[in-house]
């Protein structure tokens, strides 16, 4: 079985962060603090996407993303990160609060874990 967990990065250079048509794609897990989906390769980012993936088949919508994503990659059909592209940390805007102060979010790598 398949599953996928989160693991904390330090920003560097070879971190990427996940940037959708709102913004920088964010999402606040219900137990923990909030994150910003960050892949360090080609593997988190293929994790990320089913995450992704995850969170739309529970009717639940990340930061970033419109609310109707689902809708439109059902419709429309291509990837699930559809729309959205993989930037530098150092690059990648910051999400705001609704008076438009920065949140300060750190990133997190999905990581595919394969469990006996």
């Amino acid at each position: 079985m398949l599953s996928v967990r989160g693991e904390y990065l330090v920003p560097d250079e070879t971190v990427q962060a996940l940037v959708g048509p709102e913004g920088t794609v964010w999402t606040q897990p219900a137990t923990g603090e909030p994150f910003v989906l960050c892949a360090r390769n080609a593997t988190e980012q293929d994790a990320a996407g089913r995450f992704v993936a995850d969170l739309l088949g529970m009717g639940l919508v990340p930061y970033g993303l419109p609310r109707t994503h689902r809708q439109t990659v059902a419709m429309f059909g291509g990837p699930i990160l559809r729309g959205c592209t993989w930037v530098p940390w150092a690059e990648a805007p910051m999400p705001t609060d609704e008076d438009g102060a920065e949140l300060s979010l750190r990133g997190c790598a999905m990581v595919a874990k394969q469990e006996a």
